[in-house]
């Protein structure tokens, strides 16, 4: 009877405790400051979403691809802030058929500026709009109110496709995103009204200037033909830039003089030597007449050369020259196979020679293995003859081909070889603007290294043989175990 007796008086006393009723109290505070908490979490996501909803997207989203093909380049900004005439682009297709990456890239683009608009129409609702702007459909129609004039991109020439990859394999492999060069290209024509003729010649086993390179001047209103200086009665008189690549035989005496009078009275060529130890007398006489003395042989820069290989080099370019004004002072161009010169006297004191490419001192100009002859030397040099006040002639001679050659430029993307190029093109134009922005590479890129030294030493000795000392002696050590 007294265990019962116990047992009710405990659990009496224990009913009766103050602490209890306070745990309940807390308890149930706390459980009512955990839901207002949750309560508030769930209204502010809710709210900070129903804000970040009403953003532009180029204020929510982020390039994150590896090629940043949704980066705006500097050049694009820089050109778009001196806008002072509205320009409209017209997407001439169904929205929703459009690669996405170009619609995010046409409405961030158009974000950067106050004078752009940008609207989609789908030629298959409204027909007429291909009559309008006298276009086929897939088209992005560039248009200018204040100067009336239009241009056209076709939306199939914005993403690059290796054609060999197709023939070959059947596979659509992209290479390159080229919507904002193509973009900004238009942006320009329509508010500008400057194009200018070019030739290359044929005829001496030349090499054609390589597609890239003629989307790049087609980018700044220069039009490309061909000709051939003895069938077709010599330079044509619209020419504004005659370019000789890469040329395997000589000039005839005919061609040769009249090169040198079309010098004279102001025109501009551009000579891209082969990359061969050939000897073009012609092309020699020319190159003497305006100041350039061919060195025997092909150069070999021991310095700056890529992985070892003398023939294959990174010239030293001088920004100061007109001709390479347009790339960086420290920007990596390659040559390959390049021919040699130095300044000599001009036929005329009224022509000023300036080189902007040169090898190192530890070069050598070699014709065989017993002869070989070191220096410095120029690789590339700009001629130019003040002819009036408004016309200078410019002879531009390169020592090798390579500089736009088409294996180099697709294989080193990261090379400023074919800015360079457009640089010394536009370089004799006051009315031709070089604002061209080359394509986003779609492929993996190739790094270059301009120079060895102690880092080639380092990464390709010391480390190497660090690590297999350091493999050698834990395993030894852990043998012993």
């Amino acid at each position: 009877m007294s265990f019962f007796k116990k047992s009710s008086v405990g659990t009496a006393e224990t009913a009766k405790r103050p602490g209890t009723e306070l745990l309940r109290r807390h308890s149930s505070r706390r459980g009512a400051f955990s839901a207002g908490i949750t309560a508030l979490a769930v209204v502010a996501v809710i709210v900070f979403n129903l804000i970040i909803g009403q953003l532009p997207q180029t204020a929510t989203q982020f390039d994150m691809t590896d090629s940043q093909i949704y980066n705006i380049s500097q050049t694009s900004e820089d050109y778009l802030s001196k806008m002072t005439s509205d320009v409209a682009i017209h997407v001439l297709a169904d929205k929703k058929s459009v690669d996405s990456r170009i619609v995010r890239f046409l409405d961030k683009y158009v974000s950067t500026s106050d004078h752009l608009s940008l609207e989609y129409v789908d030629p298959t609702v409204y027909p007429s709009v291909l009559t309008k702007y006298n276009c086929e459909a897939n088209t992005i129609v560039v248009t200018c109110a204040d100067t009336g004039r239009q241009e056209t991109v076709s939306i199939s020439d914005i993403i690059g496709y290796d054609e060999m990859s197709y023939y070959m394999y059947g596979t659509n492999k992209e290479t390159s995103f080229d919507a904002e060069g193509r973009l900004l290209s238009a942006i320009d024509g329509v508010l500008t009204d400057s194009t200018r003729k070019v030739y290359e010649t044929t005829g001496h086993g030349e090499t054609a200037l390589p597609s890239s390179i003629d989307s790049l001047l087609d980018k700044v209103h220069m039009s490309v033909s061909s000709v051939n200086l003895l069938t077709d009665g010599g330079i044509p008189s619209d020419c504004d830039l005659l370019v000789i690549n890469d040329p395997t035989k000589d000039l005839a005496d005919d061609e040769l003089s009249a090169l040198l009078k079309y010098l004279a009275g102001g025109g501009q060529v551009i000579y891209c030597m082969a990359g061969q130890p050939l000897k073009l007398t012609n092309f020699e006489t020319l190159c003497s007449d305006y100041g350039l003395r061919i060195a025997d042989g092909m150069i070999a820069d021991t310095q700056r050369c890529y992985q070892n290989n003398p023939y294959l080099f990174f010239p030293q370019v001088d920004t100061s020259v007109d001709a390479a004004s347009g790339v960086d002072s420290d920007a990596t161009l390659m040559m390959y196979a390049s021919r040699g010169f130095s300044i000599s006297q001009p036929t005329r004191s009224t022509i000023t020679v300036t080189p902007f490419l040169t090898t190192s001192a530890n070069s050598y100009s070699v014709v065989d293995e017993n002869t070989q002859t070191k220096g410095t030397y120029d690789v590339a040099a700009v001629a130019t003859e003040k002819i009036d006040d408004n016309i200078t002639a410019r002879l531009t001679v390169y020592g090798s081909d390579s500089l736009v050659n088409q294996d180099i430029l697709s294989r080193y993307t990261n090379i400023a070889n074919s800015d360079l190029f457009m640089s010394s093109v536009t370089a004799g134009f006051k009315d031709i603007s070089s604002i061209s922005v080359d394509p986003v590479s779609l492929e993996d890129p190739t790094n270059t290294i301009s120079t060895g030294g102690i880092w080639a030493a380092l990464f390709i000795f010391v480390l190497p043989v660090g690590l297999l000392i350091f493999g050698f002696v834990r395993w030894m050590r852990r043998r012993k175990l």
